[in-house]
């Protein structure tokens, strides 16, 4: 069963084949440079390949080219990055949930500026790897216990955060936490549901294996 207006976007960052089951069951595929090798390799064909495709060799490109169902490629001279280039491509879909794969790689600059892009889904974007997922929260979200995300971490993108966690091993209520301090992590969650409060500010919520 597909998920409900949902938009998988595919980087070429670290990449599992334990998520090819979940992209699969997106509405709409985007493969990003050479996340839509990844995905054509995978057979899985991409409803868009968006990029300048400089981590791709010929072969690899023509075969993007041979397979997706649309291919937009861009200068490698350009103001915004591939990733971000798929994320306007994403929201002009109007989107009811974003999750970004391949988003985290050994290039820290990208890492950094994949995760700031989740302020442009407005809670609605994640970014999912094998170890981690990344949420941008600035209201209310319930959380379930997972096996597979063990720990919970809540940090400031704005200057302060006035927090409130429940169902956590570590509750608070209205804690403010400023940008810098690590007051918020490596919680984990107590019982089947959990709940965050993000009072005032906006915060990154990670959930992490290990």
């Amino acid at each position: 069963m597909r998920r409900s207006n949902t938009i998988a976007i595919i980087g070429g960052g670290k990449l599992s084949k334990q998520f090819l089951t979940e992209i699969i069951k997106s509405n709409y595929i985007i493969g990003v440079d050479r996340g839509a090798y990844w995905l054509i390799a995978n057979s899985v064909i991409p409803n868009i390949a968006i990029g300048d495709f400089d981590s791709v060799t010929p072969n690899e490109f023509c075969l993007i080219k041979e397979k997706a169902k649309r291919v937009k490629e861009y200068p490698k001279k350009k103001n915004f990055t591939d990733m971000e280039l798929a994320a306007q491509h994403a929201i002009s879909l109007h989107p009811k949930e974003v999750v970004m794969y391949g988003a985290i790689g050994r290039r820290l600059d990208h890492t950094i500026g994949n995760i700031q892009l989740l302020e442009r889904f407005h809670e609605l974007g994640a970014i999912r790897d094998g170890n981690n997922e990344v949420r941008v929260v600035s209201g209310h979200r319930t959380m379930r216990k997972e096996s597979r995300y063990r720990y919970v971490s809540v940090l400031p993108i704005s200057e302060t955060i006035e927090v409130s966690l429940m169902g956590f091993l570590y509750d608070v209520s209205r804690a403010l936490i400023r940008r810098g301090q690590t007051l918020g992590i490596s919680n984990e969650i107590r019982i089947k549901k959990a709940t965050i409060e993000v009072h005032q500010g906006k915060a990154l919520v990670i959930r992490s294996r290990d």
